[in-house]
């Protein structure tokens, strides 16, 4: 038998909380371009195929690059806008206007009903609990603001180490804080590159939540809801 699970840490953005991107398409189709929550996420289908694509070679020559959301987020945005039929002149504009409203914390405040009492029901059972996040240096005041940090003894964000998922170094830095080895903890992501690849790479357990269906067939544990997560621990 391995190691008992002691720690589970989850990434925040799609994970724990979720852009109202209801609101972004109403900027888009008041700007002329008709938009629904469903072309995002088909962007983010799109986006995390693309990643794939480009960063599964680099985790399997263990040469991983120390920033990698620009990427995804370049990506995303061309397959939303692509989808859109925005004219190839009016593009760069949208993308950034778009992008504008991702960069903007605040706009990543929806939590899903079942996620606190999942995670107070995870405390209860014994483990700790903690965040790993690619995020801009606000992501302990973020999950403050949305009433979900009181759950979390660890938070690592990207911005303030220095270290992006998936580089090895960011985990490490949330085990030494946890004061755990990799086989103690799992990690919960909705990245597969990103977040399952940075986990392999550490040495923890990944389990992937695709609430939008981007993985339909991967062979890791996958979720959708993430009180689903109790048959993986």
């Amino acid at each position: 038998m391995g190691a008992p699970l002691r720690v589970i840490f989850f990434d925040a953005g799609n994970t724990l909380v979720y852009p109202r991107v209801e609101e972004l398409a109403a900027d888009l189709t008041q700007q002329g371009y008709p938009a629904t929550p469903e072309d995002f996420f088909a962007a983010e289908r799109a986006g995390k195929r693309k990643l794939d694509e480009w960063l599964w070679p680099q985790i399997r020559q263990g040469e991983v690059p120390r920033t990698i959301d620009t990427y995804y987020w370049a990506e995303y945005l061309k397959a939303l806008v692509e989808r859109l039929g925005v004219p190839v002149a009016a593009r760069l504009g949208v993308m950034q206007r778009v992008g504008t409203g991702f960069g903007e914390i605040t706009l990543w405040s929806r939590v899903l009903p079942e996620t606190p009492p999942f995670l107070e029901k995870l405390r209860a059972q014994g483990y700790r609990l903690g965040v790993i996040s690619n995020s801009i240096g606000t992501m302990e005041q973020q999950l403050e603001r949305v009433g979900l940090a009181r759950h979390f003894e660890i938070i690592i964000d990207s911005a303030l180490v220095g270290f992006e998922k998936p580089h090895p170094e960011i985990f490490r830095k949330a085990l030494d804080r946890a004061a755990v080895e990799p086989a103690e903890a799992a990690f919960v992501g909705d990245t597969n590159a990103t977040d399952m690849g940075g986990a392999q790479l550490a040495g923890l357990r990944g389990i992937l939540i695709d609430r939008v269906g981007a993985y339909p067939d991967i062979q890791t544990p996958r979720i959708t809801l993430l009180p689903e997560l109790e048959k993986y621990l």
